[in-house]
C-alpha cells in the first residue's frame, strides 16, 4: 500500500503542473498587442479559425469568404457550400494576429502537434515549415505525421496573417485535431526536445524492460507470466516509438503506411496481450473464453492492416469500445481476484485502473471528444514499474525460497556427509551422494589407523544400553576431530572401534595417534573425578594401497574399503593388545614416516600376524604414553634396541640382564616385561640341560 501511495504521488508530480493558455480566438482574430508570455509562455491557439475547404494559402481570392471553424477539431462530417466532408481533402486554416508591442518577446515560433496526415505552415503567404508535404490530390501528397517547429519573421510589421495548411488522403479523419501553440521560439523549442527525450526515455525503459524478462523466460520457462510482461511492454514500446513524436523515424526512414500499420498494430493487440499476461499471473480467474474473443477479434483488425490506410484506419471508430471493453473485463476479474486476496492483486489491480483511465483518455482526446491532454505514456510508466515491483517481490519470495531449499539440501548434505564422508566421495570424484553408483572404485596409496578400546565387552557389562551409547559418543566426540583437524576422515565405526584414513602422508596419523592418546588422558581425568574406570585404547597404523568404492546392490549400497593394507592395519592393533602399547605402526609406515615430527620410536619384533604368509616388523610410538613414562622410555632406548638384538641371536642371558635393569627403573614397561619373560621361558630349557 505504501508504495501504491508513493507511485500516485510520483503519478501528479509528473504530470504537467501547468496548462497552456488558451487564446479564445473569435472569428479568425487574435490580438497579442499586449500579451508578453512572461507568465503563461505557451499560447495555444484554440478558437475560432477562419476555414477555406479546397484551397492552398497561394489559391486564396480576396473574394473568397471563409467559413469559421473551431480548432482543434476535425472537417469530417462537417457541411461545406452543401457537401458534407469526408476526411479526405485539403483546406486552409488562417488566423489573422496582432503581434505583441514588445521586442523582447520575439523571435516567436510556432510548435503544432500531429495532424492528419501533412501539414504546412505559412506567414504572410510565406511557406515556413511543416511535415511532409500537403497536396490538392493523393498523387500530390507526401504524408507524414510529425510535430513541426516553425519561427515567425520579424520584420517589424504589426500584424500577420498565419495559414496553416492540412492535406488528408490516407488516413480517416482529416483536420489539425491536435493543440497549436505560440510561444517565444526558445521556450517551443525546449518544448519540442523534452517531447522527444521523454519519449526515448520511456522506450528505453520498455526496451530494457522486455529485453530483462524475455531473457529472464529463457533462463526459467515455467516462469510464463515474464513473457507475458515482455510481450505488453514489446507492444507498448512500438506504440510509443510510432506515435507522439513518433522518435521511429529519428532511427529509420519509414514511409508513413508503415509507420501507420506499427501504430495500428501496437494498439490492436495492447489489451489482449495484457489480459494474456493477468491470465497467466491469475489463471483460475481469468477464463481463457474471454480472452480468445479479444484475440480473435485483434487478429481479425490485424489482417484488416493489409488493407489500405484510407480503410483500416476506419477501425479506429470501432475498436475504442472493444478497447475499452477489454479494460472493463480485465478490471472485472481483478477485483475478482482481489476479493479472493490472490498475491499481489491489489498493485495489479491499481495499475490496470491507471491504464484503463489513461487509455479512455486519450482515447476521447484523440476522437475530440473533450480536450485534455495525452497521459497515456505516464499510466503505461507507472503499471510497468508496478509489474517490476510485482515481480520483484515474487522474485524475491522465489530467491528466499531458493535459499530455504539450498540451506535444506545443504543441510542434507551435510547430514549425508556424517554417513558417507565428503572426501570419499571426492576420491570417487563426484561432489554429490546422488552422484554415487554401485561399483564405482579407485585405487590409492593412503595410511589406515584403527583404534580400540580394549577390554571394551568387560567394561559395557557394567553398564546399561543407553550409558553404552553415551559413553562411545562421549569418546568419539573427543577424538573424531583430531582425525579431521590431522587430514583425515573416519571412514567407519566398528563397534567400539574407529577405521580412519589419511590420503596424504602417514605422519598425519602418527600425529593424530599421539594426539588421541593424549586427549584420553585428559578424558580419563574427567572419568576419575565421577568415579568412572579409565578407558585404554590401543591404536594400530599401516601404509599401504587400497580400493576406495560402493559395494552392496541397488537399494542397499556401502561406501567401503578393501585391501590386503585394511587386513593388516587392523591386525597390528591386535598387536597392542599383545604387547601392551599405547600406538603400534607397521615397518612400512615407519619407514615412510619423517623426522619433522620429533618423536620417539622402538622397534617391537618381527611378529606373524593372522592372515600373513610372512611375518611383518611392529614399530612402537613411544610419544603415545604419558609424558612421565615417555621421558624414561627415551633414556632407557638405547638399552631396550641393546636387549632385543640379544634376544633376537638368542643370547637369552643377556636379553634377561638388559631387560630386567630396564624394569628396574621403568616397571611399568609392558614391552619390556614381554620379553624378559620370553628370554627366562628360553632360559629354562637350557639350566635343565645344565643340571643334567
Amino acid at each position: 500500500m505504501k508504495f501504491i501511495i508513493l507511485l500516485t504521488f510520483v503519478l501528479f508530480s509528473c504530470s504537467p503542473g501547468q496548462r497552456d493558455e488558451k487564446a479564445n480566438i473569435q472569428k479568425g482574430k487574435l490580438n497579442l498587442e499586449s500579451y508578453t508570455f512572461t507568465n503563461s509562455p505557451f499560447l495555444s491557439l484554440t478558437g475560432e479559425w477562419d476555414f477555406f475547404w479546397n484551397r492552398t494559402p497561394e489559391t486564396i481570392k480576396a473574394t473568397d469568404v471563409p467559413t469559421q471553424i473551431t480548432l482543434p477539431s476535425q472537417w469530417n462530417d462537417r457541411k461545406e457550400k452543401d457537401e458534407v466532408l469526408t476526411g479526405q481533402g485539403f483546406a486552409t486554416f488562417r488566423i489573422h494576429i496582432i503581434l505583441p508591442k514588445d521586442p523582447n518577446v520575439f523571435p516567436l515560433a510556432v510548435l503544432t502537434g500531429e495532424q492528419d496526415t501533412s501539414h504546412a505552415i505559412y506567414v504572410n503567404g510565406k511557406y515556413l515549415g511543416g511535415s511532409g508535404k500537403p497536396g490538392t490530390s493523393k498523387e500530390t501528397t507526401i504524408p507524414q505525421v510529425q510535430s513541426s517547429l516553425v519561427i515567425i519573421p520579424y520584420t517589424g510589421i504589426k500584424e500577420i496573417d498565419l495559414d496553416l495548411l492540412i492535406s488528408n488522403f490516407a488516413h480517416r479523419k482529416g483536420g489539425p485535431w491536435n493543440d497549436i501553440a505560440i510561444a517565444p521560439f526558445q521556450k517551443a523549442q525546449e518544448r519540442l526536445t523534452n517531447h522527444k527525450m521523454n519519449e526515448a526515455i520511456l522506450a528505453s525503459v520498455l526496451g530494457f524492460v522486455a529485453l530483462f524478462f524475455l531473457f529472464f523466460y529463457f533462463f526459467d520457462k515455467d516462469e510464463t507470466h515474464t513473457l507475458g510482461i515482455f510481450a505488453f511492454s514489446f507492444v507498448v514500446l512500438l506504440r510509443n516509438i510510432s506515435t507522439g513524436e513518433r522518435i521511429l523515424l529519428d532511427w529509420l526512414n519509414l514511409p508513413y503506411q508503415a509507420i501507420l500499420r506499427i501504430e495500428y498494430f501496437s494498439w490492436f493487440w495492447a489489451a489482449p496481450v495484457l489480459f494474456h499476461y493477468f491470465q497467466t499471473v491469475f489463471p483460475i480467474d481469468f477464463p481463457k473464453k474471454v480472452g480468445n474473443i479479444f484475440y480473435t477479434i485483434s487478429l481479425l483488425l490485424t489482417l484488416a492492416l493489409l488493407l489500405p490506410s484510407i480503410y483500416f484506419t476506419e477501425t479506429a471508430s470501432v475498436y475504442p469500445i472493444i478497447f475499452v471493453l477489454n479494460g472493463c473485463f480485465l478490471l472485472f476479474f481483478l477485483v475478482r481476484s482481489y476479493l479472493k486476496k490472490r498475491s499481489d492483486s491489489q498493485i495489479l489491480l491499481f495499475g490496470s485502473t491507471l491504464l484503463l483511465i489513461g487509455a479512455i483518455n486519450d482515447t476521447l482526446h484523440a476522437e475530440l471528444i473533450w480536450h485534455t491532454t495525452y497521459i497515456g505514456p505516464l499510466t503505461v510508466v507507472c503499471f510497468v514499474f508496478l509489474q517490476v515491483f510485482t515481480f520483484g517481490k515474487s522474485f524475491r519470495k522465489s530467491l528466499d525460497h531458493t535459499k530455504e531449499l539450498a540451506h535444506k539440501l545443504s543441510s542434507l548434505n551435510s547430514s549425508y556427509s556424517r554417513f558417507v564422508p565428503k572426501e570419499f566421495l571426492n576420491f570417487l570424484g563426484k561432489t554429490d551422494i546422488r552422484e554415487i553408483a554401485l561399483g564405482q572404485q579407485v585405487q590409492k596409496k593412503m595410511t589406515i589407523l584403527f583404534a580400540d578400546i580394549r577390554s571394551f565387552t568387560e567394561f559395557s557389562e557394567q553398564l546399561t544400553p543407553k550409558e553404552n551409547f553415551d559413553f562411545l559418543n562421549s569418546y568419539l566426540q573427543r577424538v573424531g576431530p583430531i582425525i579431521r583437524h590431522n587430514g583425515g576422515f573416519i571412514d567407519k565405526f566398528i563397534g567400539d572401534a574407529i577405521m580412519a584414513l589419511f590420503p596424504d602422508d602417514p605422519n598425519h596419523a602418527i600425529r593424530a595417534a599421539v594426539q588421541m592418546q593424549s586427549e584420553i588422558r585428559l578424558y580419563n581425568t574427567h572419568r576419575a573425578n565421577c568415579n568412572y574406570r579409565p578407558v585404554q585404547v590401543g591404536i594400530g597404523i599401516h601404509t599401504g594401497t587400497l580400493i576406495l568404492g560402493i559395494l552392496g546392490e541397488h537399494e542397499r549400497m556401502e561406501g567401503t574399503v578393501i585391501s590386503d593394507a585394511v587386513n593388516l592395519a587392523s591386525r597390528i592393533e591386535g598387536v597392542t593388545k599383545m604387547f601392551g602399547a599405547s600406538i603400534v605402526i607397521s615397518a612400512d609406515t615407519f619407514i615412510e614416516a619423517s623426522d619433522e615430527l620429533g618423536y620417539d620410536y622402538r622397534l617391537l619384533d618381527r611378529v606373524n600376524v593372522k592372515g600373513k604368509a610372512d611375518s611383518v616388523f611392529v614399530v612402537e610410538v613411544l610419544n603415545g604414553y604419558d609424558p612421565e613414562k615417555k621421558a624414561l622410555l627415551s633414556k632407557r632406548k638405547d638399552d631396550y634396541t641393546i636387549a632385543l638384538e640379544a634376544y633376537r641371536r638368542e643370547d637369552y642371558a643377556e636379553a634377561e640382564e638388559g631387560f630386567s635393569s630396564i624394569l628396574d627403573e621403568v616397571p611399568h614397561d609392558s614391552v619390556s616385561k614381554i620379553f624378559l619373560e620370553k628370554s627366562r621361558s628360553n632360559l629354562k630349557p637350557i639350566n635343565l640341560e645344565e643340571a643334567n
